[in-house]
């Protein structure tokens, strides 16, 4: 299997030259569009103008540990797998399990955005902004007007954000809103 890989890795690296792909997500994306065509692209907006936004959570748990952790053996699990499966709470591959969105529901748990709206005294705006972006948040915003920055993050990572913004010398004021819905989004 490694030396499979290995070839594949190799194959990889040939078609994409000398250069090591960069580490940061948005270098990463800009990287990848690189090497497509247009009609790539183009086949790539079809689909996410016809999809519906959904939420997936990919598990790190293999079905073996799985299996292990909740002490039954593999066949036993996969007749539990089968039945997620066909309810359409999990999708399973070769090599990963992914709870979908039907399946995070089933379990209470939350993933529609929050968005934090924070506001700074101008004196601590740059120390604020180092800290800031730290948090773990799916995008950050440095914004104008009666704010300075806004906050996309998940709700599971509410309490964690909010504890680490009171902490931030110089934030004034902070205002949570919660997605209960997503009504449009636009995927352009």
């Amino acid at each position: 299997m490694t030396s499979v890989k290995t070839a594949l890795d190799d194959a990889e690296a040939d078609l994409q030259g000398d250069s090591d792909p960069p580490e940061k997500e948005t270098d990463q994306i800009a990287f990848a569009l690189e090497r497509l065509t247009r009609k790539s692209l183009h086949v790539l907006r079809l689909l996410c103008d016809s999809g519906n936004r959904k939420t997936v959570l990919t598990s790190e748990l293999t079905q073996p540990e799985l299996a292990r952790k909740l002490r039954v053996t593999r066949q036993a699990l996969s007749i539990h797998v089968k039945r997620l499966t066909e309810s359409g709470f999990i999708q399973v591959g070769r090599g990963f399990v992914n709870v979908t969105e039907k399946g995070l529901k089933a379990v209470g748990y939350h993933r529609n955005p929050v968005i934090l709206i924070v506001r700074v005294t101008p004196q601590n705006q740059l120390e604020a902004l180092e800290k800031i972006r730290k948090i773990p948040a799916s995008q950050i915003f440095r914004v104008a007007g009666d704010a300075d920055f806004a906050l996309l993050i998940e709700q599971g990572n509410l309490d964690q954000v909010l504890g680490t913004l009171y902490a931030i010398e110089g934030v004034l004021e902070t205002k949570t809103l919660i997605a209960t819905e997503i009504i449009r989004q636009t995927t352009r």
